[in-house]
């Protein structure tokens, strides 16, 4: 590699300097939601994200998740390793593991520090309530992301405060609405929250103050953040 090829970040450095990056990523998910914002992360100049996903890349993932005709069949992890270093030199570290009770807690001992960021990009809650459980006692950010086709919400934590602790448990044992059949996800939805949560993330990064709860409807272009 020569060095005029090599990524320069000179053009947002006052905004976010990767120089300065002070937390380790962690993605569980990597679908429409967990693709990009890896991708946003690893163009914000991010160098240090594990992603985690044990699913393949299916035909009806190619129209809203961050990847090409030739990944359909192969683990989503090792495609996207590769599409990220291609796209921002970043290398990214993946696990194919499905998430579950029983190596959860070896995840956590293996990846997680006092400078983690978990961010939450499953399809479903039970996913969700296994890493809850594992990291709860643990001083981390974490940030959750629920989308629909054209809407979505993001939920941000500090485990170092009882308060975010409990406030994600009664998120968690929310109710969630079923979708029908081609409402599921839409890529302007999809590159919204990837946005948002890559600021959010930013923020945190950087000890900013940042939006506890953001929702968002797409056709009202409606924001609500407190």
């Amino acid at each position: 590699m020569t060095k005029d090829n090599v990524v320069s970040y000179e053009r947002q450095e006052k905004i976010f300097n990767p120089e300065k990056q002070r937390s380790n990523i962690l993605v569980f998910g990597a679908g429409s939601t967990g693709s990009f914002i890896t991708l946003n992360l690893a163009k914000l100049g991010f160098n240090n994200i594990t992603v985690f996903d044990f699913d393949t890349v299916e035909k009806q993932n190619i129209p809203n998740q961050f990847y090409r005709i030739s990944d359909i069949g192969k683990y989503k992890v090792y495609s996207l390793r590769d599409i990220v270093e291609d796209f921002t030199e970043t290398q990214i570290s993946i696990c194919e593991k499905k998430i579950t009770k029983r190596n959860i807690g070896k995840i956590i001992e293996n990846n997680v520090d006092l400078n983690t960021v978990v961010v939450l990009c499953f399809d479903n809650m039970e996913a969700r309530k296994i890493v809850y459980d594992a990291v709860k006692q643990i001083p981390i950010k974490l940030v959750d992301t629920r989308m629909g086709a054209d809407s979505y919400a993001i939920y941000g934590y500090d485990f170092a405060k009882k308060e975010d602790v409990e406030s994600c448990k009664k998120h968690l044992e929310e109710k969630t609405a079923d979708t029908v059949c081609g409402e599921k996800s839409v890529i302007y939805t999809v590159l919204s929250i990837a946005s948002e949560t890559c600021q959010i993330v930013k923020m945190i990064d950087k000890g900013e103050e940042y939006f506890k709860v953001i929702k968002r409807t797409m056709p009202s272009l409606k924001v609500l953040g407190k």
